[in-house]
């Protein structure tokens, strides 16, 4: 068999329709797979730009004298990633 899409001399209709449903078949299936990891990709970079701007956040209510516990409650940051910064 040549490679699938592609029609050889030797190659009769039901080869050829055959390969081109596995050509087709697989390029679907890459296709699915390059959206989900896309959308894995987006998903993942909204929640580093969130914890970015949760640590920003804290460190200026840290520098403006604000106490730990209430820069917590306002950013659902620990205490320890708190105090650390």
């Amino acid at each position: 068999m040549c490679m699938p899409g592609i029609a050889s001399p030797n190659m009769d209709r039901a080869e050829y329709e055959e390969s081109l449903k596995v050509f087709w078949d697989f390029s679907n299936v890459l296709s699915t797979a390059e959206k989900k990891g896309r959308a894995e990709g987006r998903a993942e970079g909204r929640a580093e730009g969130e914890r970015n701007e949760k640590l920003r956040s804290a460190k200026n209510l840290k520098a403006l004298g604000v106490d730990v516990e209430t820069i917590s409650k306002a950013t659902g940051l620990t205490k320890e990633e708190i105090e650390n910064l």
